[in-house]
């Protein structure tokens, strides 16, 4: 079994990566509950959270959500740290409510989507990567010397994913991100920020998602990547799906957004990553 290393609130914790865990590795652990303090789960994993006794940290990463939804993680009454590291949508089913985990005491997000529904009655300490303006207004509780990344860059890459091919996606996408970030360049007059998020599921009644709203200021572009060909594809092969998508997620931003600047877009993605 594998670990993965992560700083939470000045803290190192390992937490027990579920990844690479088969049907046997599952069916053991649904007879016999693991004690793991510290667990790493996919959303599309959520449903299994029941075959671990009592978690007190949990890194929820991407992936569609179960039959049962998010009501897994509301019956885990223990949990006092919560990392939710992937990028959502500001949709109501999807979004978390902190009061309903009384026991929560610190929340590390990558995106405020994730906690729309946040209360003025909840507690935790709350960091958020990236603050949405098309988000809901929250209620941010910090302790003295925390401080709220408030940073919003104009792109954000991020995927849903279903275990190796959410990691694979990642590796592309993480150095693409950071690129951009450092030009930090806003290539359209008409939105605040977009968010191209390729997903690879092996649900094939998953929607794609071509969001563009001048209104709110922001795009949101969920287009798939074939699960199973990407999965088998060779490393360069997969590399050129990824951008494949990066690219036709620019298109559809232009063909709805007419100050958005195409070109130099996709010029600067072919700079950062060669051709």
């Amino acid at each position: 079994m594998g670990f993965l290393e992560k700083t939470v609130n000045g803290k190192t914790l390992h937490f027990l990566n579920t990844e690479a865990f088969d049907r046997e590795d599952w069916a053991a652990l649904s007879a016999d509950p693991s004690p793991a303090r510290d667990l790493c789960l996919s959303l599309s994993d959520l449903d299994r959270l029941p075959c671990f006794s009592a978690p007190e940290a949990l890194l929820l990463t991407s992936g569609s959500l179960g039959p049962s939804g998010l009501a897994p993680l509301y019956a885990a009454k223990g949990l006092k740290t919560l990392v939710l590291d992937y990028e959502e949508t500001d949709s109501d089913e999807n979004g978390i409510h902190l009061d309903r985990l009384p026991a929560l005491d610190y929340v590390l997000s990558r995106s405020d989507l994730n906690i729309y529904h946040l209360s003025e009655a909840s507690g935790p300490i709350i960091k958020v990567h990236n603050i949405w303006r098309s988000g809901k207004a929250v209620k941010i509780t910090l302790s003295p010397g925390e401080e709220l990344a408030r940073r919003q860059y104009f792109v954000f890459l991020s995927t849903e994913g279903e275990g190796a091919a959410a990691v694979k996606i990642m590796e592309i996408l993480d150095p693409i991100q950071t690129a951009l970030n450092e030009m930090d360049k806003r290539y359209s007059s008409q939105l605040d920020s977009i968010a191209i998020i390729p997903f690879c599921v092996s649900d094939p009644t998953v929607p794609e998602r071509r969001y563009v709203s001048l209104k709110k200021r922001y795009a949101d572009l969920r287009l798939r990547v074939d699960r199973a060909g990407f999965v088998r594809a060779a490393p360069e092969q997969r590399r050129l799906l990824c951008l494949e998508k990066l690219r036709a997620s620019a298109v559809c931003i232009a063909k709805k957004d007419v100050s958005f600047q195409l070109e130099e877009f996709l010029a600067d993605i072919g700079a950062i990553t060669g051709p």
